[in-house]
């Protein structure tokens, strides 16, 4: 008999299961403590207290409010059943988000997956029945109009897919000059080329890019790994569903071949399985021969770079060492020699941090980087979402990741030794990101600079997989929850201030969100939020900065040569821009919070500076480019040079 657990649940044998039912609603009146012999595990890490805030009472630089119904993005997700407990791991995980201007009339377009449900299995042919197809959710593309509108427009653009869909990415993946896209599947997955004038063409088959029909991909990021000028794609997969579906001891079928699988226990509570005892998936790296072809055509390149794992007997437990279950990958130059490297956040097993060896290999060191498990007591955490950029100004890129409920979320920040080791540390517990998220179950998160003041803040999206946590007030945690923001109010110190309560009505929404991507839809030099959340309607946050002190900006969007062995969407090259005597860096990334691709424009909020000193571009072939100074408030294109000059 398998074994199925989370970090916070337990398999329950089917004779116990009635038993442990009854136990889990008696201890909805009882204490938290004297709830131990219904198979309660107790947090490992519990918050605690840390220095008050500097500043509290200062304002507010931005206000947000969400304008979804009346922009017209209203695309509602449908993921397993409305209202009731979720059956199978696939229902708790709302797609993301894709974020592009897909027409080229200079405003931001987004690409919305939707979900699914397993109707029926049939164990003797191993399929899976989904929504009937009259009924099935299908994806949206939502066509910015002028910012003053979303239009929808799947259908007539030939991407309107009714498959089960979980991450998006956009970029230039055949170097003509738009933005296509990827969409991770529970299925085949799916690619999509943009013809320019508003309609695409799916041609994953033929370029081989569909992957497994019975594979899960979560998230992916486009990346140009061997530095030919196209972009290859990192695929994050999670979990073998079909073998858990298989399991007689844990997944119950009727004639009819419903599914009843909550067979596990979390905190007295009966739920779903997973991801503990289910079988991980490997992840994928695909390999664009576009350039060395002229065809769009990849190679599945995972086992020769050494991102491919057999599995053993610790590979369903909290010590594997691969495969994984994994949710984000995140692209940069981590190391500094030249050549782009991975991230990647995993649920419940060690998280990974892939450093490229020159395009040859790949060599896992998030355990020397103190990236793999938790520092406080090195067990791995259930990581969702991932955000990169400069958080304290020192010009390295630092990390924030999302876990579970009745854990903190981290804040790492990279610092580089004197012999050029690069090592994370975790902050989170010296700030009030600890307290303010011990509680909260979070997914997507954005590291940006939301007030325009020159530093880098917090939003994070939570919400939780039970439904069930609703009648246990106990647990200090609920089903939807609110997000949060975090302004940042001393960059150097790390000091944080939880303006989730005062930063508009936006902020005032209770659901359980997944996704969040960032995306300037209005143009107006500030950045908004569109959100996913699970069996809802999303929401869009449009921001609106005080006018208590000058919040001057720039934005710059980066177009490489391939001539030159630079991608036309140079994922991973760094922007750093010098104003007001303040240097802030930035990171083209295509692929990250939570299963989402953001806006591609690099932000850079400048405060009260008036003018740019400096403008200095490193592209990912290594080429450091200096540029002229534009005006502040503007919108700038920087394309690589025609000739390299130095």
């Amino acid at each position: 008999m398998k074994r199925y657990f989370m970090p916070y649940s337990r398999k329950v044998p089917g004779s116990w299961r009635s038993t442990l039912l009854k136990c889990a609603w008696i201890a909805g009146a009882i204490s938290f403590v004297a709830v131990q012999g219904c198979g309660k595990d107790e947090p490992k890490k519990k918050p605690r207290a840390v220095p008050s805030v500097e500043g509290e009472s200062a304002t507010v630089g931005v206000t947000f409010t969400d304008v979804a119904g009346e922009m017209g993005y209203t695309l509602r997700n449908r993921t397993g059943r409305d209202g009731v407990s979720k059956n199978v791991i696939l229902e708790a995980m709302p797609p993301g988000i894709a974020v592009a201007d897909f027409n080229g009339d200079g405003f931001f377009d987004m690409y919305c997956p939707n979900g699914n449900n397993i109707t029926r299995y049939d164990r003797k042919s191993r399929t899976v029945t989904l929504i009937a197809p009259e009924e099935t959710p299908r994806n949206e593309l939502y066509w910015n109009r002028g910012g003053k509108k979303f239009e929808r427009g799947a259908k007539a653009a030939g991407v309107d897919d009714p498959s089960w869909a979980f991450g998006a990415l956009a970029g230039d993946i055949d170097n003509d000059g738009d933005a296509d896209i990827f969409v991770c599947n529970f299925g085949h997955n799916r690619l999509y080329l943009n013809d320019g004038k508003g309609r695409f063409t799916e041609v994953g088959k033929d370029a081989n890019a569909q992957g497994d029909i019975r594979g899960w991909s979560t998230g992916a990021c486009f990346f140009d790994y061997d530095r030919d000028g196209d972009l290859d794609v990192y695929v994050a997969q999670y979990a073998d569903i079909y073998e858990f579906l298989d399991d007689t001891s844990a997944v119950d079928l009727d004639e009819d071949g419903r599914i009843n699988a909550r067979s596990c226990v979390w905190k007295t509570l009966q739920v779903y399985c997973g991801p503990l005892g289910l079988v991980p998936q490997n992840d994928v790296l695909l390999h664009n021969d576009l350039v060395e072809t002229g065809k769009l055509v990849f190679r599945d390149v995972s086992a020769a770079k050494g991102i491919t794992f057999a599995r053993n007997k610790d590979s369903t437990t909290s010590r594997s060492r691969g495969p994984f279950y994994a949710f984000q990958p995140i692209a940069w130059d981590v190391d500094r020699d030249g050549w782009l490297d991975v991230y990647v956040s995993n649920d419940s097993v060690a998280s990974v941090c892939w450093i490229n060896q020159k395009g040859k290999k790949f060599v896992d060191e998030a355990g020397p980087m103190s990236l793999a498990t938790s520092v406080s007591d090195y067990s791995a955490q259930a990581s969702m979402g991932a955000a990169l950029n400069d958080i304290n100004g020192d010009g390295e890129f630092d990390l924030s990741i999302t876990n579970f409920s009745h854990d903190e979320f981290n804040i790492l920040l990279a610092e580089r030794t004197a012999s050029g080791i690069v090592v994370f540390n975790e902050r989170a517990p010296a700030t009030i990101v600890r307290n303010v998220t011990f509680f909260k179950l979070g997914w997507g998160v954005n590291l940006q600079d939301f007030d325009n003041d020159g530093d880098v803040d917090i939003y994070f999206a939570c919400g939780h997989v039970y439904p069930e946590v609703d009648a246990f007030p106990d647990q200090q945690t609920s089903y939807r929850q609110h997000n949060v923001l975090l302004l940042n109010d001393d960059q150097k110190r790390l000091r944080f201030r939880d303006v989730s309560n005062q930063a508009g009505p936006g902020l005032m929404v209770k659901k359980s969100s997944r996704a969040t991507a960032v995306i300037d839809f209005d143009n107006d030099g500030d950045l908004d939020i569109a959100t996913t959340e699970l069996n809802d309607t999303p929401c869009l946050l449009r921001a609106d900065l005080a006018q208590d002190a000058p919040r001057h900006w720039l934005t710059v969007r980066l177009v490489g040569r391939p001539s030159a062995k630079v991608a036309r969407d140079p994922a991973g090259a760094e922007v750093t821009v010098v104003a007001g005597g303040r240097s802030q860096s930035r990171v083209l990334l295509l692929g990250s919070s939570f299963q989402c691709c953001e806006d591609p424009r690099l932000h850079f909020g400048l405060g009260a500076a008036t003018a740019v000193e400096r403008i200095q571009v490193r592209w990912p072939n290594g080429l450091m480019t200096e540029h002229a100074a534009p005006r502040v408030d503007a919108a700038l294109t920087i394309e690589y040079p025609d000739k390299s000059t130095g």
